[in-house]
């Protein structure tokens, strides 16, 4: 059984470092590029002599970080990440693709009697988020 427990962490921990690199991936997208081939880079010396050339993201690394992404949602789909990366809304019950931009967390806290905060979340479809229940002593959001 320990054997078991050893081989499901190991995939949840190879889950949680291609989940990172597909989050890098997405941010560089949307233009927070920090690849070397990118544009903005190419010119660093410049920028160092206190220059201000126009530099423009995306023209040499966008279709390297698409095919990138594709990839790793390829890998992402291996029937041994499902359990990680399928969950179940809390609303309608369907099936919630938690990397899909469809799916959101609602999150709902409260105070303990230490001082501290304690937080809950469930996963919903963006569709579905405004009908979840807050529990009873709880607060939605942080």
């Amino acid at each position: 059984m320990a054997i078991k427990n050893k081989k499901k962490d190991d995939v949840l921990e190879e889950y949680c470092l291609l989940t990172e690199v597909l989050e890098e991936i997405e941010w560089a997208l949307e233009g927070e590029c920090n690849d070397i081939d990118c544009d903005k880079y190419i010119f660093r010396d410049i920028l160092k002599k206190k220059f201000k050339p126009i530099l423009e993201h995306g023209f040499s690394c966008l279709s390297k970080l698409r095919t990138d992404k594709k990839a790793l949602m390829r890998l992402l789909s291996l029937s041994k990440f499902k359990p990680f990366r399928y969950g179940k809304c809390s609303v309608c019950k369907k099936s919630v693709d938690k990397l899909s931009k469809k799916s959101i967390i609602v999150s709902f806290t409260r105070p303990t009697s230490k001082g501290a905060v304690e937080w809950k979340g469930y996963w919903a479809h963006n569709i579905c988020k405004k009908k979840v229940k807050t529990p009873k002593g709880w607060k939605k959001g942080f």
